[in-house]
């Protein structure tokens, strides 16, 4: 049977409001001067903080480097890498990389890729792309051209000579994750600092480890490799390297319940790779200037092996460094999305409801219908990543009730989120839930969910007058475009 942890199955979380993106920027090399810690894009104007720096366990000196919610599911097949490069890369002839640091001058700024994110082309000719719209920034055109960031002013007179007149003086993206499905990043976060971040002596940690935190706001760890020690530099075999990019399926939460764990897998190939034998599900790109673009995965103990060489990105190994990561889909961002009703053992009474789920929505509701004798009370949705069955349970007596009588658990990790609080009015009404926001990001296409509520309110027959918890029917589906 699967680990069952009913603290962090009933705790409610909020939603917050999110861009599509959340991101940090070079903070050592700009003139853009931005609130600390993890921002995520407020259209129209300035970013917003989407993750305090103290939340991190971090200090305003410290500089993130590389970042992954722990949620790159699409690794486990055939997928496409997006990325973002530093100030000095100019990517191979005909590419994306190529035109926005040579050429692309919008609007008023020299040309620059430090700011832009790419994707893996289809065809070996053009290697990679400017970020289509769904897998670029939120505001103008919504592609991930740097003139679509609400940064404020990206390109800047950093070099003081009076003029914005080089790669130099722009900007550079040096880590994003697509937000969250269901608003929800407040579960933890991996991520690595940059040599000379305060915080990396005082926790005994390098620039090439991975880090975790809680966002509970005590000092980041080192994180787990599942069964393989911490996830050291050297034991992702890139020893004395500083640790640039990041995609990682891992278990979030508090460090106490197992949060920072890196999980045991096998990554499919992406666009024109193949793949070696992985031991965990995370990909990595370092700061060298031999392999700066090469996409690295753990081998074995103290063991790297290129996973997607520079050229399949369109850049080259010797002159360019990736410096953020994500992944999509490669075949297009186009998927019907699904939805299906189920009760396991078929003893839930409580029926929950919910419509597809579809890229870009912010109105996305789950609606209970309570038992027909059940009073008036509360109900929270819990939305996960698996389903499950068989766990029956009285959930008057795990919370320390009176007796509710069984039902039957029907949801499971990974935890995606909980949903506010809603009331509903008991039997012969129906309720719904504050509205979802799913980001229009193309990394979400495909996405299995499952939902179920913990429905409270008396149930006369059971035991008058009081919460009567159960839960309820579940709902499940794929996250799709139509």
């Amino acid at each position: 049977m699967k680990r069952f942890r009913f603290p962090i199955l009933l705790v409610a979380l909020g939603a917050p409001a999110l861009g599509q993106n959340t991101f940090d920027y070079n903070r050592t090399s700009s003139s853009t001067f931005l609130p600390s810690g993890l921002l995520t894009e407020h259209c129209p104007g300035p970013p917003a903080t989407a993750i305090a720096a103290s939340l991190m366990g971090l200090t305003d000196d410290d500089e993130i480097d590389a970042l992954s919610f722990g949620d790159d599911f699409l690794m486990i097949e055939d997928h496409a890498l997006v990325f973002s490069v530093d100030r000095v890369s100019t990517g191979v002839g005909g590419t994306g990389t190529e035109f926005e640091s040579t050429i692309d001058t919008a609007p008023g700024t020299p040309p620059s890729a430090a700011g832009d994110i790419f994707v893996q082309e289809l065809t070996y000719t053009s290697g990679n792309m400017l970020a289509p719209p769904g897998a670029g920034y939120d505001c103008g055109t919504t592609t991930g051209d740097e003139s679509n960031a609400a940064f404020g002013i990206f390109c800047s007179d950093v070099d003081g000579d009076g003029t914005p007149d080089g790669s130099s003086d722009c900007d550079d993206l040096d880590a994003f994750d697509y937000s969250e499905p269901f608003g929800d990043i407040d579960r933890g976060v991996f991520f690595s600092l940059q040599p000379g971040s305060p915080t990396l002596g005082g926790i005994g940690a390098t620039a090439g480890d991975i880090l975790y935190s809680d966002l509970s706001g005590a000092p980041p760890v080192i994180a787990v490799l599942d069964g393989a020690g911490l996830a050291t530099a050297d034991n992702l075999g890139i020893f004395g390297m500083d640790l640039d990019a990041l995609n990682v399926v891992g278990m979030r939460g508090p460090v106490s319940d197992g949060g920072g764990i890196i999980f045991l897998g096998q990554t499919a190939p992406s666009l024109h790779g193949s793949t070696p034998t992985t031991t965990h599900l995370l990909q990595y790109s370092v700061s060298h200037p031999a392999m700066g673009a090469d996409i690295l995965t753990r081998v074995g103990p103290a063991t790297s092996a290129i996973h997607t060489p520079s050229i399949a990105l369109g850049l080259a190994s010797d002159l360019d460094n990736v410096n953020a990561l994500e992944v999509v889909v490669p075949q297009g961002c186009q998927l019907p999305a699904t939805v299906f009703s189920y009760n396991g053992s078929g003893i839930n009474k409580d029926v929950l409801t919910a419509p597809p789920v579809f890229l870009g929505t912010s109105s996305w509701k789950a609606t209970i219908a309570p038992e027909a004798s059940r009073g008036p009370g509360i109900f929270i949705v819990l939305v996960r990543g698996n389903p499950t069955s068989g766990l029956i349970l009285d959930l008057g007596t795990l919370l320390s009730l009176p007796p509710a009588g069984a039902t039957e658990l029907l949801v499971d990790a990974p935890f995606y989120v909980n949903m506010p609080t809603a009331s509903h009015g008991g039997g012969g009404t129906t309720a719904s839930t504050v509205p979802a926001f799913i980001p229009n990001n193309c990394a979400y296409l495909g996405r299995a969910w499952y939902a179920q509520a913990v429905v409270f309110g008396d149930l006369p027959s059971v035991n008058p007058g009081m919460l009567d918890p159960w839960f309820s029917t579940a709902v499940g589906g794929v996250i799709g475009t139509f």
